[in-house]
């Protein structure tokens, strides 16, 4: 063979091959446009349904609870932000980033259980149904800002510990503690007796013939109680006392001067 020949052979083999490329190519491209086009299509036709649109102003509704609680409780740090959204019901946090408001800016994505309602002319229900709606909000560094109904992304939601609660505590541990007198060891006893969730802290003392207990589910959730020979008192302090840097949920208080008493 000729290099002339030789030539030609190669020229038309390198031709061959970048046919072969560029029609796999196109045919990946041609595949992939598709695809976007039903994912977008599909994006359309959802937010188009009256039934959807419904369930994202439910979800909207939550995620402005989640963000008046940001909001009320100070918060700044990326981890007490994904603590506090998972505490709502409906609501899982999907991805968090950053590490406070005014330094990086931290970035959430939560999704929220929205309940779509469809009506029709005559006002009556024609469907309605449960719809997973995720958001992304940006938390500073400088503005925050929100996108409602984005596509949720993939993977695990971030584990968030749910706090315990005191809601119903009130009355049983009234009757607990009146029953008890007050005798440290007997109000020890009847505070263990409420089988109280693990995680709550319990806190008793003593002093001078009054029995302090302080019981503490969260930041914001405390019960302080004064058990003397004239019965039981039982107090929550207000959300701004039991702000961090403000007043302790310990049986110490309980038995000082500022039981009882709310700021002016």
């Amino acid at each position: 063979m000729d290099r002339r020949t030789q030539r030609m052979t190669s020229v038309a083999a390198v031709l061959l091959v970048i046919a072969l490329v560029g029609g796999a190519l196109w045919h990946f491209l041609n595949q992939l446009e598709g695809r976007l086009q039903d994912k977008i299509g599909d994006t359309v036709d959802r937010r188009e349904n009256p039934l959807h649109e419904s369930a994202v102003a439910d979800a909207a509704k939550k995620v402005d609870r989640v963000l008046f609680r940001f909001e009320y409780d100070h918060l700044y740090q990326a981890d007490k932000y994904a603590h506090s959204a998972g505490q709502h019901p409906d609501v899982k946090v999907l991805a968090v980033t950053g590490e406070t408001h005014w330094q990086t800016g931290v970035t959430l994505v939560l999704q929220v259980t929205g309940h779509g309602v469809e009506i029709g002319a005559d006002r009556s229900v024609i469907n309605e149904s449960d719809e997973q709606i995720c958001f992304r909000i940006q938390l500073g560094p400088e503005n925050d800002t929100r996108d409602d109904d984005i596509v949720c992304p993939t993977g695990d939601p971030v584990p968030v510990t749910k706090d315990p609660t005191l809601a119903g505590v009130d009355g049983r541990l009234t009757s607990a503690l009146q029953s008890a007198g007050s005798n440290a060891a007997a109000v020890r006893a009847a505070v263990v007796g409420l089988q109280l969730d693990p995680a709550i802290r319990q806190d008793v003392a003593a002093r001078e013939g009054t029995v302090g207990v302080a019981l503490r589910a969260s930041q914001y959730d405390c019960i302080l109680a004064r058990i003397t020979a004239k019965g039981a008192e039982l107090w929550r302090p207000s959300h701004t006392q039991l702000a961090p840097g403000e007043m302790s949920c310990t049986a110490g208080t309980a038995l000082s001067s500022a039981f009882g008493k709310y700021p002016h």
